[in-house]
Formats: C-alpha cells, structure tokens, sequence
C-alpha cells in the first residue's frame, strides 16, 4: 500500500513538472490600458501640440462585454481665459486583431460628445456635435500587447481571446 501511495505522488510530482509555467491569463487594469493607449498614441498627440490632450478614461462594462473611453481634449487659453474643451466618448467590444497581438474594438459607437467651457447661450450652433451619438465607427485598434506580456519564464504564449471583466481586461493565454 506505502510503494502505491509512493508512486503516485511520485507521478503526481513528475505532472507538476511536465506542466508549463504561469498563469493562463493576464488582466490588463484600466489604469494599464490608458497607460499603453498613451504610449501606443504618443506620436498621434504629438501633432495636438498647444492643447492638453488627455490619455482616455476607461470604464468597464463587463456586463454587455463593452468597453468605453473617454478623450478629454482642452484650448488652455480659450475666450475670456475660460479653457474650452470637449469630451469624446466610445464604446466598443475589446477582440483580438488577426495577428493575435493586439486588442482592438469592434461594434463601436460614440456615446456622447460634451463640450465643456462654453455658456450655453453660444452652445446653440454647436447642437450638431450632439447628433453624433450612437452614430457606428469602424473597428479601432485599441493596443498592442507587448512581448514581455506574452512571455512567462522563458515561453511564448499567444492570446486566444479576450474579456471584459469587472477589474480589467482578461486576456486567455496560451503557449506557442
């Protein structure tokens, strides 16, 4: 009885072994991915020099599997020293692109679009941003995930999809 509970704690150890290293998943905070939106976009907001560009905001939406981002765009020196600005938010649904490298958004669609420093009286003409909403965009590359994700101790991993969860981005992985 002792040399068959030997052997197969022995086996149980060698399985330990034998399996490969790291978790099957990696979960990106929003945090994390407005921080790898800016870097992905950092030569685009090159080209807003003059205004303050915000990285975008995330906010979850585990629920409809969507995700929404929220660019804060302001003039620092708007009339009358007022900062004028305007917030563009979208929604979309997080999926893989072909190369299985990088996030994007599909089904997307803007939520809302506010204008922010302006009295309401001159507000009147500008009535048209708010007709945007709901209106479909096509899909968005939204980032790209980096080798040092995709690597745990020394193995390649691909992801195989991905989801929206109430702490961030789930991204499955799997080895190459």
């Amino acid at each position: 009885m002792t040399r068959i509970a030997l052997l197969l704690a022995c086996g149980a150890a060698l399985a330990g072994c034998a399996s490969l290293p790291g978790p099957r998943s990696l979960t990106l905070s929003p945090t994390e991915i407005e921080r790898q939106i800016e870097a992905d976009l950092g030569a685009a907001f090159e080209l807003f020099k003059g205004l303050d560009v915000r990285r975008p905001e995330i906010a979850l939406m585990p629920v409809s599997e969507r995700l929404q981002l929220t660019w804060t765009v302001r003039v620092p020196d708007g009339p009358a020293g007022v900062p004028l600005g305007v917030a563009v938010s979208l929604a979309g649904k997080p999926a893989l692109n072909a190369a299985r490298t990088g996030i994007k958004l599909t089904q997307v669609t803007v939520e809302d679009v506010r204008l922010t420093g302006v009295p309401a009286l001159f507000n009147l003409g500008l009535a048209q941003l708010g007709e945007r909403k709901g209106a479909s965009l096509p899909d968005l590359p939204l980032l790209t995930l980096t080798p040092e994700q995709l690597t745990r101790r020394q193995v390649a991993y691909a992801a195989t999809g991905v989801t929206v969860t109430f702490t961030g981005l789930r991204v499955d992985l799997e080895p190459k």
